[in-house]
């Protein structure tokens, strides 16, 4: 179940959306400042910031230096922006999401225990080093668990399953960092890398499958 702060930040997600909407912005339009939505939708500035920022990794938005904040062009981006619409509109949809990632990571590490390279199962071991040593500075590594299942789903040498998995965690993004905030989640998700990441260097299909499993059940949100 989400926390009350994670449906609030989902409900500033559909305000700006819906403001979106209503002053009929499109790609390149420069979006209201972010004083002036904290007015419009009676939040403090930092809950506005914390959505802004959720947009911009969706890649919608992009934050200009001394210009402001501007839809981005569509294109490479526009099923990411289909599914991030959707997403924040329906409950379903959210789980839909969910699953079929879950289905193509699973068979991601299938095909990494024969295929992944030297430079992958390098990068995930650097990950999981990473993610431990910001966790003990007190931060939540949302940046390197997405980099991990990232590079977990390259592995797997399939350029078209990475295509259709990078639009679909691109939602996740939003949720990570309020389900690795739960009390001691962090520390577990990085145990649990550590075993995916040690049963794809050995090689072990049904382990590292199982391993996956177990991750991404703990990880709903």
């Amino acid at each position: 179940m989400k926390s009350e702060a994670g449906k609030v930040y989902l409900n500033i997600l559909k305000e700006i959306n819906q403001i979106m909407s209503h002053d009929q912005l499109s790609a390149g339009d420069k979006l209201p400042s972010e004083r002036e939505l904290a007015e419009r939708l009676q939040v403090g500035r930092s809950s506005v910031r914390e959505a802004l920022r959720a947009l911009e990794l969706l890649d919608l938005i992009e934050t200009r230096k001394g210009e402001g904040t501007f839809i981005q062009e569509a294109g490479s981006h526009r099923l990411a922006e289909i599914l991030a619409s959707f997403f924040l509109k329906d409950e379903k949809a959210r789980q839909d999401v969910t699953e079929t990632r879950r289905i193509i990571e699973i068979e991601a590490v299938r095909l990494g225990c024969q295929r992944a390279e030297k430079d992958q199962l390098d990068k995930l071991q650097m990950l999981i080093y990473e993610a431990r040593d910001k966790w003990s500075e007190g931060e939540i590594p949302v940046d390197e668990d997405y980099l991990f299942h990232k590079t977990l789903v390259q592995s797997s040498q399939n350029i078209l399953l990475y295509n259709i998995w990078r639009p679909l965690v691109e939602y996740a993004k939003i949720a990570l960092k309020d389900s690795l905030g739960r009390e001691g989640r962090t520390g577990f998700s990085i145990k649990e890398h550590e075993i995916i990441y040690e049963a794809l260097l050995a090689g072990e299909e049904e382990k590292a499958v199982s391993a996956l499993k177990h991750h991404l059940e703990n990880s709903r949100f």
